[in-house]
Parts: C-alpha cells; sequence; structure tokens
C-alpha cells in the first residue's frame, strides 16, 4: 500500500510541477479544470488539471500547455471463488492544444502519456506476495476536442494513446 501511495503522491507532484514550468508572463493564462472520462480498456475515470498559457505561442498561434491526472476505476475488481483481484489504473497527461481559428471551440493536441497499472489477489494466502505488481509505461497522445463556450466552461475530447496506456479515452469536462 505505501508503494502505491508514494507512486500516486510522485505522479501528483510532477502534474503540478509541469503546471508551474509554464514562462511567468503567461501565469495569467492558468486555469483548472476537472473531467470525467471512460476508456475503452479501463472504463470509468475522473480527474482533474491545469491549463496555461505559453506565452506568445498562446498570443499568437493559439497554443496552449495543460497537464491533467487521471484515476480509474476498471471494472471494480474480480472475484475467482475464494480469491479477489483488485486493479488500479492511473494516468498523468501533459499535452499541448492548438486551437483551430477557423472553426471557434475547435482544437486538437498532442503530448505525453505515463500510465501506471498495479495489482494484487487477496485471499490466496502467502502466495498473495507472488500475485502483487505494478507497471508504468510511457506513451503519446493524440487529441481532438471542442470547447462548448470559449476556452472556459464545458467541452468534450477523444483521445488516442500510442503506447503508455494504449486506448481511446473520451472525456468530458469543465475548464475554469
Amino acid at each position: 500500500m505505501q508503494v502505491k501511495f508514494t507512486r500516486l503522491f510522485a505522479g501528483a507532484a510532477v502534474a503540478l510541477g509541469l503546471a508551474f514550468a509554464a514562462p511567468s508572463t503567461a501565469s495569467a493564462q492558468m486555469g483548472f479544470l476537472v473531467e470525467a472520462n471512460y476508456g475503452a480498456d479501463t472504463e470509468f475515470g475522473a480527474g482533474a488539471g491545469v491549463t496555461f498559457g505559453l506565452g506568445s505561442l498562446t498570443t499568437n498561434s493559439g497554443i496552449r500547455g495543460e497537464a491533467t491526472f487521471d484515476y480509474y476505476v476498471p471494472g471494480g475488481g474480480s472475484d475467482f471463488g475464494g480469491f479477489s483481484a483488485d486493479w488500479n489504473y492511473w494516468e498523468i497527461n501533459g499535452n499541448a492544444l492548438m486551437d483551430i481559428k477557423s472553426v471557434p471551440g475547435l482544437y486538437v493536441g498532442a503530448g505525453v502519456n505515463y500510465a501506471n497499472t498495479s495489482w494484487d489477489f487477496e485471499g490466496c494466502g502467502v502466495f498473495c506476495e507472488l500475485a502483487e505488481d505494478s507497471a508504468s509505461d510511457i506513451g503519446l497522445n493524440i487529441l481532438g476536442g471542442w470547447n462548448f463556450s470559449g476556452s472556459k466552461g464545458p467541452f468534450a475530447q477523444a483521445k488516442f494513446v500510442i503506447g503508455g496506456g494504449e486506448q481511446l479515452v473520451v472525456t468530458g469536462g469543465i475548464r475554469f
């Protein structure tokens, strides 16, 4: 349990670090978001993140940064006779998003995905130690979405992760 908490805390620290790595001139362009996700493999999740301007890239080209942390509840575990299995999945995403100026509200983006999966079995005696493990991987995000009322307010997004969490994720949320 201690290892899971340490990794979770480290992931949140990285996401916050990415948020504060934005140029100081863009600090007035910083915002927050909350989101709900559905992943093709990991099912339902929820997350939060930060959005931040990238100085002249934001002003001139409509490119901004976004860092999110998402925790998924994949199926809630399984029972196998006297055994039970718990599967945990979370990810950190850092993306650059670019507004499509010809279509207000539309954006595309790309970024990096850090995914962590862990599982453990209960009710199996001394063999449980052999059945606990975790894995992490880094992948690339390709995404597109729609801001319904400008850069603040509700949004919907589709993201495909290549490597890392390798799945299609549909997200809805609010930026504020």
